[in-house]
């Protein structure tokens, strides 16, 4: 009468166990993952619409997001997402867990599928949720992108250097030029759609080789250029003297559809064109209030002068 079991039917079972665990476990993981994300969405959703309610009152977007509380936002953990570890109750809404990823656009917009408010925390970052012009909310595909060869994180800022997106598309930055990423991923039309930014004390020029179909945009302090399969460069000058900036958009190849900030005016700029707009930017926060401050520029105060060349 055979007893015990043999050296591989441990083997198996154990195998067995531990396949089974780790199955337990990656479906735990991804409903948590997929409840927080849902949590994210609806966040995004509240403030789509307390921003759509704050525009039809003041005829523009609000500055910072957290001018949206308690006014038209009751809620102040509608501020944060679950999976943003560093952003406390208490300091809520102040520091929250999206005004870093908005971008400040005109909302009488006719392309209802540019990005305006982004989360990139899910499914250990290989999920972002976003919202779009047209007021809807999505959860979608990031894409990898590296600086100098080492892959580089959303809401982050560096200094000069070369950027690769997933699209083909290289950026290459003046080695003190401060450049930041607001996001890489797989829009719901399902095309490719990055974002970069350059901050309002920023000095310096960035050449962007834009390739295909996908959609491209470089938010400076006082022009959006967005683009599809073009070559183009764009540089910012800082005037801290009386805090403003001047921002240039020439185009060596296609043609870059720029957004003038103040107002949303769209200019086209064709290939051998230039661009430049000069803005008076947002007063900088004070010392006390640093953790507000967000790195993609501000809507500017004013227009002081724009001009093709």
């Amino acid at each position: 009468m055979k007893k015990g079991f043999s050296l591989i039917e441990v083997l198996i079972i154990s195998f067995i166990i531990v396949s089974l665990t780790a199955m337990v476990f990656g479906i735990i993981f991804r409903s948590k993952s997929l409840s927080k994300s849902m949590v994210c969405l609806n966040n995004l959703r509240q403030i789509s619409l307390a921003i759509e309610a704050y525009q039809a009152d003041w005829k523009s977007s609000p500055n910072q997001l957290y001018a949206l509380y308690p006014s038209y936002i009751k809620d102040k953990y509608s501020f944060k997402c679950p999976e943003d570890k560093l952003v406390t109750s208490s300091n809520l809404p102040e520091v929250n867990s999206y005004g870093n990823f908005y971008v400040n656009r005109s909302f009488n917009d006719e392309d209802v599928q540019k990005l305006y408010l982004y989360c990139p925390r899910h499914f250990n970052g290989t999920k972002a949720t976003g919202a779009f012009l047209s007021y809807s909310a999505n959860v979608m595909q990031t894409n990898k992108v590296t600086r100098n060869g080492a892959s580089i994180m959303p809401g982050e800022v560096y200094t000069g250097g070369t950027f690769n997106f997933a699209d083909g598309t290289v950026v290459t930055a003046d080695p003190n030029l401060k450049v930041g990423l607001v996001g890489s991923f797989i829009a719901p039309d399902d095309k490719h759609y990055s974002i970069i930014f350059i901050p309002e004390d920023s000095s310096g020029s960035l050449t962007v080789d834009h390739q295909g179909d996908s959609r491209f945009e470089v938010v400076a302090p006082a022009l959006i250029a967005g683009v599809s399969g073009t070559s183009f460069t764009v540089s910012n000058a800082y005037d801290n003297s009386n805090n403003q900036s001047k921002t240039t958009v020439s185009v060596t190849d296609g043609k870059v559809i720029c957004e003038d900030r103040t107002d949303g005016t769209k200019l086209t700029v064709n290939q051998n064109e230039n661009i430049s707009a000069i803005v008076e930017c947002q007063k900088p926060e004070s010392s006390v209030d640093t953790k507000k401050t967000r790195s993609i520029p501000r809507k500017p105060l004013k227009k002081i002068k724009v001009w093709k060349f």
